[in-house]
C-alpha cells in the first residue's frame, strides 16, 4: 500500500518503511493481548463501539488512532511505569512516540479551536493544502507531514474492528434490565458443533491408543479391592483419571487427554505392573476424530482472509 503511495519516489519509500517499523510493536502488542484473550477483547470492542464504521466495505476511523492506541494501553493496564518490568507495559520508545503524537494532535486542535472528539473534522482539514486561520503555509505543510507520519501504519489496528463486523460481534448486546440478547444463529446446533470443535478441539494426534507418559508402576486402580478406572467399552471424559503410575513412592492420576471410548485394555494386570515410557496400554477411540487439513490449503485460507482484512483498512 505505502510501496503504491511513494510510487517511483524512492526515499518517500524509506520515509514510510522507517515509520511502519517504528509503529511496530506499538501497533502488534496490544493487538495480541486482545486477540489471545475473549474476554478482554469483548470489553474493548464494547467501548470503542462508536469509533469507527465500515463504509463501502472499508474501516473509517471516526476517532483518533492514536488516542484510541493511547486508550487501548490504559484499558490493558499497560500504561508505561518506569518501576514495572517492559514486558508488562508499554515499551518505552513507543511511549515516547505515543506522548509525542497525542501532544501534537492536543497542540493542533488548540491552535483550531477543536475538541478532541473532532477527530473527523481534524483530518478533513489536513487533506486540503490551503492553510487555515493562524497557520502559515510552511507551518501548516509540516502539520500535515506530521500528520501522515503519526497516522501511517495505523490502519493495522482497525483490523480488530473488521474482524468484530464480519462476525456479527455487536448483536449480543446487554439491555438496560441488564439481560443478554443473544442472536438466534448463535443457537443453531450445527454452529455451536462447529463452535465446540474449535473451543474443544479434538486431539492433535491420530492414534487410537493411550501410552504412558512416563516409566514407573503401573496401578488400575485407586487402591486395593477398589473398582478400576476404567473397564473395556467404557466411556471416559477428558481429565478423567484413567490409571496411576508410582514412581520412586510417588503416586499421579493420569488424566485422559480427551474424550473417548475403551476398545480393549492392554496391559495385564491391574496393580503393580511395570511400564515403560511411551507404552500402550489402552485401544480407544476419541470422541472427535481428528480430521487432517492440508497445511498449503490452511495457508491460502488466511492469505486469502488477510488480503481481505487489509483491502478494507488500506
Amino acid at each position: 500500500h505505502y510501496f503504491k503511495l511513494s510510487g517511483d519516489n524512492v526515499e518517500l519509500g524509506k520515509t514510510y518503511s522507517e515509520l511502519l517499523d517504528r509503529k511496530g510493536t506499538l501497533l502488534t502488542r496490544p493487538m495480541e493481548i486482545l486477540l489471545k484473550n475473549p474476554h478482554l477483547l469483548s470489553g474493548w470492542l464494547s467501548l470503542n463501539q462508536n469509533n469507527f464504521e465500515v463504509k463501502d466495505g472499508k474501516v473509517v476511523w471516526l476517532r483518533n488512532p492514536m488516542v484510541v492506541i493511547g486508550e487501548t494501553y490504559d484499558y490493558l493496564n499497560m500504561a508505561y511505569r518506569e518501576e514495572e518490568p517492559a514486558a508488562e507495559v508499554i515499551w518505552s520508545h513507543d511511549n515516547e512516540l505515543l506522548q509525542k503524537a497525542l501532544s501534537f494532535y492536543d497542540d493542533l486542535r488548540g491552535k483550531l479551536g477543536l475538541e478532541k472528539e473532532d477527530y473527523f473534522k481534524l483530518n478533513e482539514l489536513l487533506q486540503k493544502e490551503k492553510a487555515p486561520k493562524g497557520f502559515d503555509g510552511e507551518l501548516w505543510a509540516q502539520a500535515r507531514a506530521a500528520h501522515v507520519g503519526f497516522e501511517a501504519g495505523m490502519e493495522l489496528f482497525g483490523m480488530i474492528f473488521l474482524i468484530a463486523e464480519k462476525t456479527d460481534f455487536w448483536s449480543l448486546r446487554v439491555e438496560e434490565d441488564l439481560e443478554v440478547t443473544i442472536p438466534d444463529e448463535l443457537t443453531d446446533p450445527d454452529l455451536q458443533a462447529r463452535m465446540k470443535k474449535v473451543l474443544v478441539p479434538p486431539p492433535a494426534t491420530k492414534a487410537d491408543e493411550v501410552v504412558a507418559p512416563c516409566g514407573g508402576m503401573y496401578y488400575g486402580q485407586e487402591a486395593p479391592g477398589m473398582p478400576p478406572f476404567v473397564s473395556e467399552g467404557m466411556h471416559f471424559d477428558k481429565d478423567q483419571p484413567l490409571f496411576i503410575i508410582e514412581v520412586m513412592k510417588m503416586f499421579n492420576k493420569v488424566p485422559a487427554p480427551f474424550a473417548g471410548t475403551i476398545d480393549k485394555i492392554l496391559i495385564e494386570g491391574s496393580d503393580g505392573v511395570i511400564v515403560q515410557k511411551g507404552q500402550p496400554l489402552f485401544k480407544v477411540s476419541p470422541d472427535e476424530k481428528l480430521v487432517e487439513v492440508d497445511p498449503a490449503e490452511v495457508e491460502r485460507i488466511r492469505r486469502e482472509r488477510t488480503a481481505e482484512y487489509l483491502d478494507a483498512v488500506l
